[in-house]
């Protein structure tokens, strides 16, 4: 599939979207999401997009206006020989607007995960608040992770950060865990359940959250096996 999305938002209007891949599959996706964000609107997406041969997500977000808030979560656990990356790109042209954004992934075997975020503010964008954190744990020797997070600031006063890491398992934690009575396997599934979930404690619906906690485990526990 080779999808191509357009969304405006109007004054003061607000936008939540949640996607999940809930069952595996050996195919191959593209989106490309344009969104144009008016004066004090509010965009939030969280995407779980895990389970896909090949899935690249490229969202691009402009903010025509002041005070907007736009937010952007995702959590996503890789399996053997996944391939996905994730790109984003927000511009910022007006003052006064905030943007979030949050992506962690969890790769095993041979997978492969690509994120790369770029910020953008003009230069009569003053009083920016944009900050984006890429996370990334590798469960297998072969599992790879590529990051680019980008700034292309022009304004003078701004709040902008952004930050990236990645690494194996806490061991330390592991060997805390084990000492409670835990197997190795069991304690690392904790800890990563216990990683990707902070995505889902930004969702303030407890009826969502439930479900979408419901889900991530199944995917978690029952269609992978480690």
């Amino acid at each position: 599939n080779n999808d191509y999305e357009s969304i405006y938002l109007g004054v003061s209007s607000k936008f939540k979207n949640i996607s999940m891949q809930e069952k595996r599959s050996r195919g191959y996706f593209h989106k490309f999401s344009k969104n144009v964000l008016d004066s004090r609107s509010n965009y939030s997406s969280y995407l779980f997009p895990s389970g896909l041969k090949f899935n690249k997500l490229d969202i691009e977000l402009d903010l025509k206006g002041e005070n907007i808030d736009c937010n952007i979560h995702a959590a996503s656990f890789l399996d053997k020989q996944d391939h996905q990356e994730i790109k984003t790109r927000i511009n910022h042209f007006y003052p006064n607007c905030k943007s979030y954004q949050k992506v962690k992934n969890v790769l095993s075997d041979d997978s492969k995960g690509v994120y790369q975020g770029k910020i953008y503010v003009n230069k009569i964008a003053q009083k920016t608040d944009a900050y984006q954190l890429s996370n990334a744990v590798m469960l297998g020797e072969n599992s790879e992770f590529d990051s680019k997070p980008e700034l292309e600031i022009y304004a003078d006063d701004v709040k902008c950060s952004h930050g990236s890491t990645s690494g194996n398992v806490d061991e330390d934690s592991v060997f805390y865990l084990m000492t409670r009575g835990l197997t190795r396997q069991e304690s690392i599934k904790l800890l990563v359940s216990g990683f990707l979930k902070e995505i889902l404690e930004t969702i303030k619906n407890q009826k969502i959250k439930d479900f979408l906690q419901r889900k991530m485990e199944f995917f978690l526990y029952e269609n992978r096996k480690h």
